[in-house]
């Protein structure tokens, strides 16, 4: 497996939402784009910490602070953390993220590159 430089584009779309705290929150985003440093398709199973800011459509954001984890030949990812800045400061957070897994399989056995990954995203943020 030949490490290669690689473009990420990855946008996550939180609709609809619901806030007993905050009736006006209705979605949510976030964003990144770039290039990645050198990987391999093995990389793509690689679990571990992360951080990442949501956008609502109020104008608000949340910084969230995870752990990932990658299973399956479903592609899922479970993330699990907490709101560290903005809006919702000090929350739990689990997201969880599952899409086919047959692009990325197939790069880890060499047999192809993974140019898309399309996924239903679950987004739960409790008040502790």
């Amino acid at each position: 497996m030949t490490p290669q430089n690689v473009a990420v584009n990855l946008t996550t779309q939180y609709r609809p939402c619901v806030s007993s705290s905050n009736p006006a929150l209705t979605s949510g985003s976030r964003t990144l784009s770039g290039p990645m440093p050198v990987r391999t398709c093995l990389d793509l199973l690689n679990s571990g910490a992360l951080a990442f800011t949501i956008v609502w459509n109020t104008g608000q954001t949340s910084t969230v602070s995870v752990n990932a984890t990658v299973v399956g030949a479903a592609l899922v990812v479970t993330f699990t953390g907490v709101v560290s800045s903005g809006l919702f400061t000090g929350s739990s957070v689990v997201q969880v993220v599952t899409g086919p897994a047959t692009d990325v399989l197939l790069c880890t056995a060499s047999l192809g590159t993974v140019s898309s990954v399309y996924s239903l995203v679950t987004l739960e943020i409790t008040s502790l």
